[in-house]
């Protein structure tokens, strides 16, 4: 599905989570390549840093080499000087990825080179579906239903579809539908207008009634999702919000994998 990711590695404990979560959700996501991209940052370089750095760019090369063993598919170090989140748009869309992937630590205190902030600028701007992993990742269960979150809007229907594919023809999903202020629909136009039916036995769907991020977040954690699956609203360059106040709200808090869908 995703032929190529790229993955922002930043050699700390959340890479080290996020590794482990990339390893055991590739064969969900059809992942065929992956590229492991770390950026020498541009404040902190001084002269003290120097074998720091070179340190750095031959472990990621080491690096490389041991997860294309492991993961059996073609794996590449790309170690740039530049800032991270621009450096790494910049590769995924010279080397034609279909997927990035960062690690999360938005609602921590680290100070990590990925984490926090990194993360949600990505989120902000990508133009591709972006996997975010959070460093205090939850418990998870690979064979949980997969969790789609829609506002029955037109940015969703590329996660929709993404959704779909996912689950195949064996998997079990949790479908969230929080209602749009703009378009108010009951229950079963809602289902009608996604285009999920009742007698689909492998989909639990319902209506967020609650706060969104809070609901979405605590479901989330109870079924041990392997996979929350989102549709970002708008694009950088127009005149919606960029993300979404809802879809940034999850990727703060969310302690499980978060796939983000550009409309």
């Amino acid at each position: 599905m995703f032929r190529h990711c790229i993955a922002g590695v930043d050699f700390s404990a959340g890479w080290d989570r996020a590794r482990d979560q990339l390893t055991r959700i590739l064969p969900l996501l059809g992942i065929g390549q992956l590229t492991l991209f770390h950026a020498d940052e541009p404040h902190h370089r001084t002269h003290k840093e120097a074998n720091a750095c070179a340190n750095r760019r031959t472990h990621l090369e080491q690096l490389a080499k041991d997860m294309a063993e492991s993961l059996a598919i073609p794996t590449e170090p790309a170690y740039v000087s530049g800032f991270a989140a621009s450096s790494l748009l910049e590769i995924a869309t010279r080397r034609q990825a279909g997927l990035i992937l960062v690690a999360n630590n938005s609602h921590s205190r680290g100070q990590d080179f990925f984490m926090g902030n990194v993360a949600l600028d990505l989120a902000r701007q990508s133009r591709l579906p972006l996997l975010i992993i959070p460093v205090d990742l939850g418990p998870i269960d690979d064979n949980a239903p997969l969790l789609l979150v829609t506002d029955h809007s037109p940015a969703s229907t590329r996660a929709r579809a993404c959704f779909t594919e996912l689950l195949g023809s064996k998997r079990s999903g949790r479908v969230m539908i929080v209602n749009n202020p703009e378009h108010q629909l009951d229950f079963e136009e809602l289902k009608a207008e996604e285009g999920f039916t009742a007698d689909n036995e492998r989909l639990d769907i319902g209506v967020v009634l609650g706060d969104p991020v809070d609901d979405v977040c605590d479901t989330a954690s109870e079924l041990k999702t392997p996979l929350i699956v989102i549709g970002k609203h708008g694009s950088p360059s127009g005149n919606e919000p960029p993300l979404g106040s809802v879809a940034e709200g999850i990727c703060r808090r969310a302690a499980n994998p978060l796939l983000l869908i550009p409309s």
